[in-house]
């Protein structure tokens, strides 16, 4: 007897995708209903880690995210990863117009540590450095304000040393104004305290001694205050989840 096999398909007979190494994956990476888009790419990003083309992909687009605390994270694991592109992705905020950008891109590239990082910042200070003279005032003024923002560099040192014009690379004038400019961001102790330490008032630096008697105050009274001083300058722009 001839046996005819049946064509009705039963439940537990219909076709399905049977999980293998790429539809695991593939499902792993979907966004789940409880995810916001931010959320997934945050979790696509660290799913990806080994994947190094689509994990910068997935950081890019977390830049743009909504959530402040999402482009936080991406600027901050971006400077971790420190390679050329997400570098130069880091860099493409900090050369930008807007402020927010610098302080995600600032974020990013301390934060990590990198040695290409660290480059990073002292490369864009240079050039920053070279536009404070600028005579289009809107070029000179951002320069100044993301100097200040990346906080302590080697150009940062250098315009300070360079204010008493005996540099030969920086003209003594533009690193004047940038010391003065830098000064008057200060509290009113710190900056009268400064400006007498680092020459501003009569273009000779005068003693913690000579500071302390110009200006009523103990030695130890401006020692504290030049040392806040110092540490109010040095430190780069803050950004917060907020």
């Amino acid at each position: 007897m001839i046996e005819h096999s049946s064509n009705t398909h039963t439940p537990d007979s219909d076709d399905k995708i049977i999980d293998t190494a790429e539809t695991s994956g593939i499902t792993r990476l979907s966004k789940t209903e409880s995810e916001t888009e931010g959320q997934h790419l945050l979790r696509v990003a660290e799913e990806l880690s080994g994947s190094g083309e689509e994990r910068l992909a997935a950081l890019r687009a977390l830049l743009s995210d909504r959530s402040r605390e999402n482009r936080i994270a991406a600027a901050k694991e971006l400077g971790r990863i420190g390679s050329l592109k997400s570098i130069q992705m880091l860099r493409d905020l900090l050369v930008s117009q807007h402020e927010s950008s610098w302080q995600l891109a600032i974020h990013g590239l301390r934060t990590g540590g990198s040695r290409e990082g660290w480059l990073c910042l002292e490369s864009v200070a240079s050039e920053d450095a070279g536009h404070l003279g600028s005579n289009n005032a809107r070029i000179s003024d951002m320069a100044f304000r993301r100097l200040m923002a990346m906080g302590r560099t080697k150009m940062m040192d250098r315009l300070f040393r360079a204010a008493d014009g005996h540099s030969r690379s920086i003209p003594g004038d533009i690193a004047r104004a940038f010391s003065v400019k830098a000064v008057e961001s200060l509290p009113e102790n710190q900056k009268n305290v400064m400006q007498h330490r680092l020459g501003l008032v009569n273009g000779s630096a005068a003693t913690p001694l000579d500071t302390a008697d110009a200006l009523n105050f103990t030695l130890e009274e401006v020692r504290v205050l030049e040392l806040e001083a110092w540490q109010a300058i040095h430190s780069p722009i803050q950004v917060t989840a907020d």
